[in-house]
């Protein structure tokens, strides 16, 4: 499971960049901070003594950053839609565009909703967000438009990221829209994305990325809520996956689309959550295989947690699914008929510490059993989760972690496990200054053949609002990749810069 001495010693090189960009930029940070108080949670309490070497911050140094949240209160606490924990991290691998620290930060707090709505705007949680620039949206009667448009220009030493890989300038863009309600009862949220990151010299290795989303709650009763929500995303395969079946050209495209229906009821101190879920892969472009992979994943699930007052809440949860391949057999030798029928379960624990410390984490087994007897049951541990601790105002750490079971056509396999992780840390230099550093690592693992992948990725970004409606962007991402398959490792170096504007 651990990345080769080559790629190892390929990665400590290129940190140093990330190295240089950060020492070079302590000693400004450091004449910037000379000139700011460091505001402390109030649960960090100090005494002023006369012995003592240093003060509470004042009321007037914290009052900027009291007077941000009481007036952002009425537009922060609906927010457009954002992915899943879950989605963030095992779509990443298709997508130009990373999610963001402020959507990271969204979708854990939607982890611990509480029945009736709420829990999206976390009080005094330093989001990743610049302030001056913080999108305000446009009210139209009871809906709020959040547009924003960001667009740049970079340089990747691995254009196609792939093995024997090629330098290559682009530009990107990409732009979006969300929409919330202002309802006193129920609660609509929608956004729609799009971005486009274009070579210069290979439009073959353009990544263009569409995504749409919605959900719609339903407040049936103080202690009862439906939702319902629906998910739509177009990328492409990348190049150095085992999946992948285009040699030359474009790789295939993907299209997900998912909706899922549940019922949340809390029944004294238990917390019930039930519901229904469809989830289908389509992939297109040049098909070297004669077995087409599309398939359709419907699954029904039920969550029980215990809401017994305390900071932590035990929770169990599991379900049954199918997994439909739109190819059938026909009683057809060489094919394999991979529909499947299974079941997950899982426990864990929710931690809510107010402010400070929030989230959740949980293990357990999923398993896939195939209709054809030659190939292996899909099955495997699994764990999801992650928490967002606030330590000061101007320090926001994230911590995640999540499991994906995919299908396949390898001849052979019966599908993939991956397993996803990633640690994020944002800080506030200035109100109109933010930084953040990310680590991530994905392991994939194909059941019934000897194929496995790894991936060691990080970056480093800055964020400068020198306006009310725009922004300066800039990151540096390291990639590198290694595989079972022959001729399938590579590294990756990108730096980008641009602008973005939104209201």
């Amino acid at each position: 499971m651990w990345l080769c001495p080559d790629v190892l010693k390929s990665i400590q090189n290129r940190s140093i960049l990330i190295c240089i960009l950060m020492l070079g930029a302590f000693p400004w940070c450091s004449a910037v901070a000379q000139t700011i108080d460091l505001e402390f949670r109030d649960s960090l309490a100090f005494e002023n003594e006369s012995n003592a070497d240093f003060e509470n911050p004042s009321e007037t140094d914290a009052a900027p950053f009291e007077q941000l949240i009481e007036e952002g209160r009425s537009h922060t606490a609906t927010q457009p839609p954002v992915s899943t924990v879950n989605q963030q991290l095992t779509g990443a691998s298709r997508s130009s565009r990373a999610a963001k620290f402020s959507e990271r930060v969204a979708a854990v707090s939607r982890l611990s909703r509480p029945v009736g709505g709420g829990g999206n705007a976390d009080e005094g949680i330093f989001d990743g967000e610049t302030v001056q620039d913080r999108p305000v949206g446009i009210q139209l009667g009871s809906l709020r438009l959040t547009p924003s448009f960001d667009a740049g220009l970079g340089w990747t030493d691995n254009a196609e990221q792939a093995n024997g890989g090629t330098p290559d300038g682009f530009y990107e863009v990409d732009a979006a829209v969300g929409v919330v309600s202002n309802w006193e009862r129920h609660e609509l949220g929608l956004e729609l994305r799009g971005s486009l990151r274009a070579f210069f010299n290979e439009p073959d290795n353009n990544q263009p990325v569409v995504t749409g989303r919605g959900n719609v709650r339903l407040d049936l009763g103080d202690l009862t809520t439906a939702d319902i929500d629906g998910v739509y995303s177009f990328s492409r395969e990348e190049r150095s996956s085992a999946e992948n079946e285009a040699s030359t050209g474009r790789t295939n495209s993907v299209q997900e689309i998912g909706g899922r229906f549940s019922l949340n009821r809390q029944v004294s101190l238990v917390q019930l959550r039930g519901g229904i879920g469809v989830d289908r892969a389509v992939y297109g472009g040049q098909m070297s295989s004669s077995q087409p992979r599309d398939n359709t994943v419907f699954d029904a699930t039920l969550r029980t947690s215990f809401d017994t007052g305390a900071a932590f809440e035990p929770y169990l949860e599991g379900g049954f699914l199918v997994r439909k391949y739109d190819q059938d057999c026909n009683s057809d030798p060489s094919c394999f008929d991979r529909t499947s029928r299974g079941y997950f379960v899982k426990a864990g624990v929710s931690v809510d510490r107010g402010p400070k410390l929030r989230g959740q984490f949980g293990i357990g087994y999923r398993a896939e059993y195939l209709d054809d007897d030659r190939l292996e049951a899909l099955q495997g541990l699994i764990f999801d989760g992650a928490f967002v601790w606030s330590p000061t105002r101007r320090d926001t750490v994230t911590v995640s972690g999540a499991t994906s079971f995919s299908g396949t056509n390898i001849s052979g396999a019966s599908g993939s496990i991956l397993y996803a992780g990633d640690a994020r840390y944002a800080h506030q230099f200035t109100q109109n200054l933010v930084g953040d550093v990310q680590f991530g690592y994905t392991y994939r693992t194909y059941q019934g053949v000897d194929i496995v992948e790894q991936e060691g990725s990080g970056s480093f970004g800055l964020v400068w609002a020198f306006s009310k409606d725009a922004a300066l962007l800039s990151r540096y991402t390291f990639r590198a990749f290694e595989s079972s398959t022959p001729n399938s490792n590579y590294t990756s170096s990108l730096i980008e810069a641009g602008l973005r504007i939104r209201r």
